[in-house]
């Protein structure tokens, strides 16, 4: 009997055959452990100015959340072969998720500035073998932003766009970086009427737009099982038919993410499918390119899960000590089905590892791992 509250798999649908998963579909650049241990430094170096200005360690990136959730994720009935995979492969399997969303910049900057945003989610009570190299062996993280490509290409890449743009974002005067944004902001629309985009501009310049209201995408491939995959988390009609107008009114607060999400969820919950992309051919979907945006035409993204958020208070002190000291969110934190791929990923995974060490040893809190969201405060 199928489980009525499990999202139901989409018909049968032809589709071009798909890449098999083997581990050459790396190709691992010989100066990359140089490159990342670089980036690593860049990193730290900014969490120490952070710490200067505020008094603690936060994280290196994305260091303001605007919204704490807890919920349950649930693995769509009757998947066809290709993707039952993983994590996904028992019909209607429920899990406990925590949700961060938050800011771009490295320091808590008002959000007048509107820039990048992420949703990273940590999937609870995950069995099987892990990631080599991850610290966690139960959970299943997937970090997303909007965007559904990476604005370099590669570590090499990002290293060197970092060098001359985030890394500095600590030195500027917040004023500065308001001002930015806005520039930012207008130039970006005017290229986007006439059909062009600059990645860099909407790092400093995004709309600002209600943190539900749009879809979040991985950027990069993982390990899909036997296949290769980015994820996506999409809201669902209902979830946006609640919001309403996306479209945020900054006004004069300086938390205006943070407040637009504790007045929604103080009333209602949130839902998301999240869906997989499957890669079928690696010329046009590369594993080592992560500036390239698969094309949907070639694979479109299909529904593996859905994603449901209660009401709750998205923003308690106590939530929000346990998930800015003791959480980390980490590419590594992977089941070896769903192992992070390309140079991006691999960055991520060890810089965030080093930049977490960092912030919990200098604030002098130790690493959380919980099995299920009972364990978080509300």
């Amino acid at each position: 009997m199928k489980n009525p509250e499990a999202p139901t798999a989409p018909a049968p649908v032809a589709f071009a055959p798909l890449v098999r998963y083997t581990p050459e579909v790396e190709q691992i650049p010989a100066e990359e452990p140089e490159t990342i241990a670089k980036i690593g430094q860049m990193m730290v170096q900014m969490a120490e100015q952070v710490r200067a200005q505020h008094g603690k360690v936060m994280r290196a990136t994305h260091a303001k959340a605007t919204g704490l959730l807890k919920g349950e994720l649930v693995v769509a009935d009757d998947l066809p072969p290709e993707l039952a995979q993983g994590m996904f492969a028992q019909p209607g399997r429920r899990y406990d998720v925590l949700a961060r969303y938050s800011q771009g910049p490295s320091n808590p900057v008002t959000d007048k500035a509107s820039g990048q945003r992420g949703m990273a989610l940590k999937v609870l009570g995950v069995a099987g073998p892990h990631v080599a190299g991850g610290r966690e062996t139960s959970t299943q993280d997937w970090v997303l932003a909007p965007d559904p490509a990476f604005i370099n290409a590669t570590a090499a890449g990002f290293l060197t766009n970092f060098r001359f743009g985030a890394s500095n974002t600590p030195r500027l005067p917040e004023a500065a970086i308001v001002g930015l944004s806005y520039a930012a902001r207008g130039v970006e629309a005017a290229l986007e009427t006439v059909g062009l985009s600059v990645g860099t501009l909407k790092l400093i310049g995004r709309e600002p737009l209600h943190p539900i209201g749009h879809a979040y995408y991985s950027q990069t491939p993982s390990r899909y099982g036997d296949y290769i995959a980015k994820v996506a988390a999409f809201p669902t009609p209902e979830t946006l038919a609640i919001l309403g107008n996306p479209h945020l009114d900054q006004g004069q607060d300086d938390n205006a993410f943070r407040t637009a999400m504790s007045q929604f969820f103080a009333q209602h919950g949130a839902s998301f499918e999240l869906r997989v992309q499957l890669c079928t051919d690696l010329a046009a979907m590369p594993v080592e390119d992560a500036s390239v945006e698969w094309p949907e035409a070639q694979s479109p993204y299909r529904t593996v899960a859905r994603l449901t958020f209660p009401p709750q208070a998205s923003f308690s002190e106590a939530r929000f000590q346990y998930f800015e000291q003791r959480l980390s969110f980490n590419p590594l934190h992977a089941l070896e089905a769903h192992r992070p791929l390309g140079g991006i990923q691999r960055a991520r995974g060890a810089v965030y590892l080093q930049t977490q060490d960092f912030r919990q040893h200098t604030n002098q809190v130790a690493a959380a791992e919980p099995l299920s969201a009972d364990e978080v405060p509300d």
